[in-house]
């Protein structure tokens, strides 16, 4: 019977342990994965050339810069004072595909989790500024 408790008692210490190491390991991930404001401060905003039909529906969508969010739930989009929706909920096609063209060229260089603002220039280009 003795030897049962010490059993017991090593399993549920080896647990707590290692429960702990995960959580420790989960941040340090974390915080690798995360780059530091003042390395997100130095990237520059991103530019983009769009077909003309493209920019003029962006143009069209909001007059406002456009809030996008890139996020293991998927892709969130924000038109002026509105509320975050997904992207499937905007009824402008065209819009839409721009702003997934958008969003893989992006992706490439801030990964997979990501918050930024669009905005159209009067040229035509599209300016991509990383907020997180």
């Amino acid at each position: 019977m003795g030897w049962a408790l010490v059993i017991v008692g090593s399993i549920a210490l080896l647990a707590v342990i290692g429960g702990m190491l995960y959580w420790y390991a989960t941040g340090v991930k974390r915080s690798l994965n995360t780059p530091p404001p003042a390395v997100l401060a130095a990237q520059g905003p991103l530019s983009f050339a769009l077909s003309e039909k493209s920019t003029a529906s962006l143009a069209h969508l909001s007059q406002e810069p456009i809030l996008i969010k890139q996020a293991e739930d998927g892709l969130r989009v924000q038109l002026d004072n509105r509320p975050l929706v997904p992207i499937a909920i905007l009824t402008d096609l065209a819009a839409a595909a721009a702003l997934r063209e958008i969003v893989a060229d992006v992706s490439r260089d801030y990964g997979a989790r990501w918050t930024a603002l669009v905005t159209t220039a009067a040229d035509g280009s599209i300016r991509v500024q990383r907020l997180a």
